[in-house]
């Protein structure tokens, strides 16, 4: 009796250290990838919402923009699960280093972005292949924190984000004025300070031991695209109804100055506009955990997130001032905050080990599909006489309906791991 007293007293402070050390590398890594998402999101920022301030810098008409945005996202649509599904099946190469590539070459386009100033073509070429560097990355990105959160590494991944979207507010301030002062080139500029930023954030990132690194088979193995897609049908129906659920969010997103500008702001009123939206993420993102942990459904998270974007688009539609957009943008809290964190978790309930980076890359072509549809149609909508509110109107309407087909499609089931 007294030597098994004996053996638990040694066990259980072994058992302690290990959990102890575990949540301090959880600390750690969501520290880390903090930096990481603020990096990405300052990016997203700089590339996509400020992407037709520097485009009719550039000498582009509102209908060339939304041309280059909506071709940018047809590539990404081709390179994105080309890819993640690389990426999925290689022992060679690391995510670190395969994201590294694609920050190099984002930092070569908008050096070349930089220096060349026309003719609108060859800018606008360029522009498509610098924000397909980029989309490509950011589910790769993704991935290296679950794949820590799946060994059980406590990675914050929500809050993680939500400091993304504080480190987008600052600089969606900070480069508002810095166009009105110094001209839209100093975008790439900044480009390519978070591109050398990111690399050396990414590289210096503890890689997560994934399924075949140990060299022993796994049971399930990565599929191929159309396998993939052919085995997660509903999956893929869910996805083509958040593109469509997107639209509204897409055009708001990318012709934020014309909007602003309807009601008599400038380009520093656009930032002001768009740090709001990403200084309300943060909280939201903080507190996403508690509320995943209290339903343990992504899917309905992703419904609630869904009608808070219509609210944001009707908000929006009848603002009559800057101040009203600004309170349109504050509805971020409920809508693209609470669906970013919501859909990661939800391709990790629905999807397998094995798919993840495909299921994630998927999920992000959201984004992409819904570029392909919101961004060319934006434009032509502006370019029309009806303007942007004609523009906001149909991105209503359209998105009501892809909230309609998600609650019809979505009946997610989590897989056994």
């Amino acid at each position: 009796m007294t030597l098994n007293k004996s053996k638990a007293t040694i066990i259980m402070p072994i058992r302690m250290n290990a959990m102890d050390a575990n949540k301090l590398l959880g600390k750690k890594l969501t520290r880390h990838f903090s930096m990481i998402q603020a990096i990405y999101i300052m990016g997203y920022c700089s590339i996509y919402s400020y992407a037709a301030v520097f485009l009719l810098a550039r000498g582009f008409t509102n209908s060339q923009v939304g041309l280059t945005l909506t071709l940018s996202s047809v590539m990404g649509l081709l390179v994105q699960p080309i890819v993640a599904s690389f990426a999925d099946k290689t022992k060679k190469f690391s995510l670190r280093s395969i994201v590294a590539v694609m920050l190099l070459g984002m930092i070569f386009f908008a050096l070349l972005l930089f220096i060349i100033p026309r003719p609108v073509l060859g800018v606008g070429i360029l522009y498509m292949i610098l924000l397909t560097f980029f989309a490509t990355q950011v589910p790769l990105v993704t991935t290296m924190s679950m794949d820590h959160i799946n060994n059980g590494v406590p990675i914050n991944f929500s809050l993680a984000r939500g400091i993304g979207s504080f480190a987008y507010a600052i600089l969606s301030i900070g480069l508002g004025y810095l166009v009105d002062d110094f001209g839209a080139g100093v975008i790439m500029l900044v480009n390519i300070a978070l591109g050398l930023l990111g690399i050396a954030l990414v590289l210096s990132f503890q890689k997560a031991k994934r399924s075949g690194d140990d060299g022993v088979e796994d049971e399930v193995k990565p599929t191929g695209l159309l396998e993939f897609a052919k085995n997660n049908k509903r999956f893929m129906l869910v996805v083509a109804s958040i593109s469509i659920l997107f639209f509204s969010h897409v055009t708001i997103s990318t012709f934020m100055i014309q909007i602003i500008e309807t009601v008599g702001g400038s380009s520093a009123d656009m930032g002001m506009a768009n740090s709001v939206a990403a200084i309300v993420e943060l909280p939201a993102m903080a507190l996403f955990p508690l509320l995943y942990k209290k339903f343990h459904n992504a899917g309905l998270l992703m419904k609630v997130s869904g009608v808070a974007f219509l609210i944001k688009t009707a908000v929006t539609l009848v603002a009559p001032s800057v101040f009203w957009v600004d309170a349109a943008m504050s509805l971020q809290f409920f809508a693209y905050a609470m669906f970013i964190p919501a859909s990661v978790f939800y391709v990790n309930e629905v999807i397998s080990g094995a798919d993840q980076n495909k299921g994630q890359a998927l999920m992000g072509m959201v984004m992409g599909i819904s570029g392909l549809l919101g961004n060319i149609l934006g434009g032509l909508m502006l370019d029309s006489r009806g303007g942007v509110p004609f523009m906001l109107t149909v991105g209503l309407g359209v998105s009501l309906a892809g909230f309609v087909m998600l609650i019809m499609i979505d009946r997610s089931k989590k897989v056994i791991r």
